[in-house]
């Protein structure tokens, strides 16, 4: 199990840091408080995720910060559900 924490740990603080820059980047740019307060949320997966990944890579002096998979896959599926809203294609215009 250790492999599979340590795989949707990297996954989770990998595409949570991903979508945080397009969100800071969007809440800059269009002065929206709620992209601000999405890119928050999504930078406390970063944070989450790579204090995982610091307890799976070094168990001593990352003891406190243990995650069980279950949860982490359902972060993972979480960020993941956002990636695919964010980068899927717009519906087509229906015609007339």
């Amino acid at each position: 199990m250790d492999a599979v924490t340590e795989l949707l740990s990297a996954v989770l603080a990998g595409l949570s840091a991903i979508l945080f820059g397009i969100a800071t980047a969007a809440a800059v740019r269009y002065r929206d408080p709620r992209l601000a307060m999405v890119g928050g949320a999504l930078g406390l997966f970063v944070v989450i995720g790579a204090l995982s990944l610091l307890h799976e890579l070094s168990p001593r002096y990352g003891a406190p910060f243990q995650i069980d998979p279950v949860p982490l896959g359902l972060a993972v599926a979480a960020v993941a559900l956002l990636y695919v809203a964010l980068v899927r294609r717009p519906s087509a215009p229906p015609t007339r």
